[in-house]
Parts: structure tokens; C-alpha cells; sequence
């Protein structure tokens, strides 16, 4: 085996666990995002906004706004 070649094989490794930690930071940062937006949109529910409104300020659907009132009690 060439040293250039070795040298690739062993670089490896390191290249899937970068990825793997560049995909798991992004995750992370998606359900951080989703978090945020659940949050705001609970606080809009209280303050009794309407659905429309809430989905057109967050993102979020109809049903999901739906699934947190219930969650809500």
C-alpha cells in the first residue's frame, strides 16, 4: 500500500465521525428551531389567537398548532 493511499484510508475515520458530528449540530439546531416555534405558538394559543394568525407567525400547521392546544390542557 502507497503512503498516499494509507494516508487517505487512515483519514477515514475521522471524515465519518465530521460528518456524523456536522449532521447531529444540525439536528440539533432544527429541533431547537421547532422548540422555539412550539413555544411561541403556545404563548399565542393563550393569549387566544386564532390559528390562521399562529400558523402565518410560525410556520407551523393547522394540525400541529392543534396537536400543542391539546397538549396544552
Amino acid at each position: 500500500m502507497s503512503i498516499k493511499i494509507r494516508e487517505e484510508v487512515l483519514k477515514w475515520p475521522n471524515s465519518f465521525y465530521d460528518r456524523g458530528k456536522k449532521e447531529g449540530i444540525e439536528q440539533g439546531i432544527e429541533q431547537g428551531e421547532r422548540k422555539a416555534k412550539e413555544q411561541f405558538a403556545r404563548k399565542l394559543l393563550q393569549k387566544g389567537m386564532g390559528h390562521a394568525e399562529i400558523s402565518e407567525l410560525t410556520g407551523l400547521s393547522d394540525k400541529e398548532i392543534i396537536k400543542l392546544e391539546d397538549h396544552n390542557g
